[in-house]
């Protein structure tokens, strides 16, 4: 399986443009591979897991770690779609805390 992911903000700020640079970087991160801080990143082992399973595991694993790393934000929703070649698409919406 494999994610791709969409974010959407229910905010507007000037500091977006860096927020959503901030996010895609933690959601494209392997945990324990960012030097300095190893726990930024997510558990990609999820990855090889049957969908709804992988699925849980991700949506968990966002709603620890965005407020973690981003205490100004909350995860609102995650919308998934997927294609005819089984690949699973999360649309990512976090609103403002």
């Amino acid at each position: 399986m494999i994610f791709d992911f969409q974010l959407e903000y229910t905010f507007a700020d000037d500091r977006l443009a860096d927020i959503d640079r901030q996010l895609k970087l933690l959601l494209t991160t392997p945990i324990h591979t960012m030097p300095l801080d190893r726990e930024f990143g997510l558990d990609m082992s999820y990855v090889d897991l049957p969908s709804e399973t992988a699925k849980v595991r991700y949506v968990a694993e966002l709603t620890e770690k965005i407020p973690k790393f981003f205490p100004f934000l909350r995860l609102q929703q995650i919308d998934w779609t997927a294609d005819v070649e089984g690949h699973v698409k999360a649309k990512v919406v976090v609103k403002s805390a």
